[in-house]
């Protein structure tokens, strides 16, 4: 006969707000959880900014990140075994080269990874994998094992992540642990909580997913936070654009409502914008986008 299980919730609070206690006994074990609560803002609240949307490329197989170069007339795209490069002509994108990549450790089930411009041309981050790539005058890419660092965001060159070998989480000397993305000094945890370097839970309103990125706001001082948000239908996911403050974030946009279920979004090569993928829940195909956002007033 198994021992009954109890629950017992209790709502207190602190310097930082609402606080959810949830005590659950089975037998002589006793386990404690808790979680930062958020009220949503009320109706009369209005969103200072809203998210711009630009479709950039869409493919049936995986898109792991973009680049856009030359005033964005080229376009990388990086996918898990090779970077494929584009050039608009016409107001259509026009496929130019494919280079291989040669792979150190086979791609996670998820694969997940990076594409960042430097001045001899890009680098590529996969978990296990660096690759060094030039443009001129063809395209060619040479990888070679390990995990490279790259900068986390524009702002801060020396706040540096890295990949896990043969894992798609990530690690940083400035967090005590794994992590899938970080963002403005907060970092999702592979056991879906967001916490800063100290360990102090941030607290969310409604369910934030994993995936964020910071970038620079023209409407306020401070960077934006975009991030991944649970609409409720497993088909559709939401992006919407926070503030943090005092261990807190704030709603500033309304949700964009995507087609499906996001894949990827990573910092952009341009510091005001955020690279998207977004798997079609209707065609299967990954469509990638850049996001960014414009004041409202």
């Amino acid at each position: 006969m198994h021992p009954e299980t109890r629950v017992r919730i209790t709502a207190s609070e602190n310097t930082r707000g609402l606080l959810l206690v949830a005590e659950i006994f089975r037998g002589e074990i006793r386990a404690v959880i808790m979680q930062p609560w958020v009220t949503l803002p009320t109706s009369e609240t209005k969103p200072r900014v809203r998210i711009l949307r630009t479709p950039i490329w869409d493919q049936p197989e995986p898109v792991l990140d973009l680049l856009l170069l030359d005033s964005g007339s080229e376009l990388l795209v990086l996918s898990p075994a090779s970077v494929s490069t584009f050039r608009m002509t016409g107001g259509r994108w026009i496929p130019g080269d494919v280079a291989a990549l040669s792979l150190a450790r086979p791609p996670a089930r998820d694969p997940r990874g990076r594409i960042e411009n430097v001045p001899a041309g890009f680098r590529v981050y996969l978990p296990g994998t660096t690759c060094s790539g030039t443009l001129q005058p063809a395209l060619r890419v040479a990888c070679a094992p390990g995990n490279d660092a790259w900068p986390m965001n524009l702002r801060d060159a020396n706040l540096v992540e890295r990949w896990v070998t043969d894992r798609n989480v990530l690690e940083s000397p400035s967090f005590q642990s794994a992590f899938y993305a970080g963002a403005n000094g907060w970092f999702s945890t592979p056991d879906h909580r967001i916490l800063d370097r100290a360990g102090n839970a941030l607290a969310v309103p409604g369910m934030w997913g994993s995936d964020f990125a910071q970038i620079e706001n023209p409407c306020m001082p401070d960077p934006t936070v975009l991030a991944s948000v649970s609409s409720g239908n497993p088909d559709q996911d939401q992006t919407q654009a926070f503030e943090i403050a005092s261990g807190r974030a704030t709603q500033v946009s309304e949700p964009m409502t995507l087609p499906g279920p996001i894949t990827a979004l990573w910092p952009a090569e341009t510091s005001g914008q955020a690279t998207l993928v977004v798997r079609n829940s209707k065609t299967g195909n990954y469509e990638a986008s850049r996001l960014g956002v414009a004041c409202t007033q």
